[in-house]
């Protein structure tokens, strides 16, 4: 299951709440070993290595390939076993995520805990497969012409590493490899976290060498055996994850359904860094991805609905802009470093179930058909990608293995990907002793910081945590804030007037300039988040921000038609926090709200306002 596909370092720099133990002045010179292997410093506070690894482990004499690691030594007195992170994808590889992984652990485990990140082969420092037939590849990547293309990148797989290669990147030959790099390490047990794909990794792995393990931790997981070929639930999810954000809001998906499939909705707009954004287009296959997409990506999820509002009532901008940034933001190419969709496809084609050919789809993804359904991205859902992948080697099938080792399972109840409800079915076939949590109101992977829910971030870390101290608190799953949704309306006299708490009634044109300012100023921290800190940052509908760290100063900002916004405020990543002066319409207006809380604070002079923080 594929995390996403936007780079996320600037989220990640904002959100992570790791500050790693600093060198006195320079980095270590020199060498470190550790077991039977001789590491070398390579920056970050960390220490590279890798070991060779037959590409058919039928064949040892043959091909071989390196499998690349780097480890992070505890600082102080060690205590308890080394700490492995796998990441998701498939493609993505693990050091990639390094930031990620030591913000999960935090300063504390790290001092005395060593961490361990192995980039799966055909990632990263691991025989990469860099693909040029679908790395930059920026068409629709789901049907038979994309196929073909999934079929040419097995012949480079193939050209690169030697005949029949393409057969021997699934997931059992880099769990091996994982348990050889352990080996060579000296490593007698670790405690072992996979998110996304990393937990069908993991299960694997569980299953191959249960030895190893003092425990494990699925993030956003999914299941190892007997997976559903259609992942029926993730539809199920989706509309609750639609109805909990916005109740309604999958009626009226279904009647923009109806229009769209009559006559889709094109158009232009701005992407999020101001740059034109042409052929956007909204059909059925865009509207499909969009609802998946918002599995992982919140800015989607809080906005879908005020989108498709705005279209029902004949104001397509709303939705064009998000169609197109979304797009932007989840579907670009990346290099292979980043993120290898060669790897993607050669797991995929290799080890999750083929839909069996001309099946009708199930009719369970309502309002969507399941035709229009199996249209998304192959690299959300891979239906139809793998019809032109070659004969292969099997991948040998995965034991049977129940473990007693403590097993925590824990995901988002707003995660369509990894629905945190299939956990209940195949939790408690892993082991004696599993403990599922749910985190309300969070997405896909949550934990690792590349979203903007700060919240919901906090305490999937905390959960991590203690149950690795070995005393698992999950209590703040149940209390993490709920999403705030926007509004689109056309115009000012549309706007919904805030309420008046204290002071003398300012009059009901003021108090609607109130919730526009609020909305615009919101509207703008969303389109930061979407150009990863980028200086500039576009308006709804005409104006730009500009922003210098977390100032964000709006200039001539056309949220509705008719009244731009002006004036600076600050946005605090590390609460979701906004603290703005603004002027719409010739009323100044003082705004603040924090992810926490559901209303926002508006003054306007004396007078002390109230709305549903934006």
């Amino acid at each position: 299951m594929l995390r996403r596909l936007a780079v996320v370092g600037f989220l990640v720099g904002l959100l992570s709440s790791f500050a790693g133990p600093a060198w006195a002045d320079a980095p270590p010179a020199g060498q470190l070993r550790v077991g039977s292997l001789v590491l070398r410093y390579c920056g970050d506070k960390g220490w590279c290595g890798s070991i060779s690894r037959p590409l058919d482990p039928a064949r040892p004499t043959g091909r071989r390939i390196k499998v690349g690691f780097k480890w992070f030594d505890a600082v102080g007195d060690k205590s308890g076993p080394p700490l492995v992170a796998v990441e998701g994808g498939p493609g993505y590889p693990s050091i990639g995520s390094r930031i990620e992984y030591r913000g999960i652990y935090g300063v504390p485990l790290l001092r005395t805990r060593d961490l361990l990140l192995v980039d799966n082969r055909g990632t990263g420092r691991s025989a990469r497969i860099d693909c040029s037939s679908v790395q930059g590849f920026t068409g629709r990547t789901s049907g038979p012409a994309f196929a073909r293309r999934v079929g040419q990148c097995a012949e480079e797989i193939d050209g690169r590493y030697g005949r029949g290669a393409h057969s021997f990147f699934a997931t059992a030959y880099a769990a091996d490899d994982l348990a050889a790099v352990l080996h060579a390490l000296g490593l007698e047990q670790v405690d072992l976290y996979g998110d996304s794909y990393g937990t069908f990794f993991v299960q694997d792995y569980m299953a191959r060498h249960p030895l190893t393990l003092h425990s494990v931790i699925l993030d956003s997981a999914y299941p190892r055996r007997d997976l559903d070929p259609w992942y029926t639930s993730s539809g199920a999810a989706a509309r609750t994850a639609l109805e909990t954000v916005s109740p309604g809001s999958v009626l009226r998906l279904g009647v923009l359904l109806d229009r769209v499939r009559a006559t889709p909705i094109a158009g232009t707009a701005r992407d999020a860094d101001t740059s034109l954004l042409q052929g956007v287009r909204v059909d059925p296959r865009v509207l499909a991805d969009m609802v998946q997409d918002a599995g992982s990506d919140p800015v989607t999820l809080r906005e879908l609905d005020a989108s498709v509002r705005a279209a029902l009532a004949g104001d397509d901008v709303p939705l064009l802009r998000l169609a197109g940034q979304s797009t932007t933001w989840n579907h670009s190419p990346t290099s292979a470093g980043y993120f290898s969709r060669g790897a993607y496809l050669a797991v995929s084609c290799l080890d999750y179930p083929v839909v069996p050919d001309l099946a009708k789809p199930p009719d369970a993804f309502a309002p969507f058909t399941g035709a229009e359904w199996r249209t998304m991205s192959g690299f959300s859902q891979p239906y139809d990608i793998c019809t032109d992948w070659p004969p292969s080697v099997r991948p040998p099938p995965v034991p049977t293995v129940k473990l007693s080792v403590p097993i925590l399972i824990l995901g988002g109840d707003l995660d369509s990907l990894t629905p945190v409800g299939d956990a209940a079915t195949f939790g408690p076939t892993l082991g004696d002793n599993v403990q599922i949590v749910v985190l309300k109101n969070t997405v896909h992977v949550t934990s690792e910081g590349d979203t903007y829910l700060v919240e919901g971030m906090r305490c999937a870390r905390q959960v991590i945590r203690s149950f690795l101290r070995g005393a698992l608190q999950s209590d703040c799953a149940a209390t993490i804030p709920a999403l705030h949704t926007p509004d689109y309306p056309l115009t000012l006299a549309a706007a919904a007037p805030a309420t008046l708490v204290s002071g003398p009634d300012p009059g009901e044109p003021a108090r609607r300039a109130a919730t526009v300012a609020a909305q615009a100023f919101a509207d703008a921290t969303m389109r930061f988040i979407y150009t990863e800190g980028a200086r500039y940052g576009a308006g709804l509908r005409g104006g730009r921000f500009v922003a210098s760290g977390s100032k964000l100063a709006l200039q001539r900002v056309r949220f509705v038609s008719d009244a731009e916004v002006s004036g600076t405020g600050t946005f605090t990543a590390a609460t979701g926090g906004v603290d703005a002066t603004l002027t719409v319409a010739g009323v100044q207006v003082h705004v603040t709200w924090t992810q926490a809380t559901p209303t926002a604070t508006a003054t306007i002079g004396t007078s002390v306002l109230a709305l549903p923080a934006p």
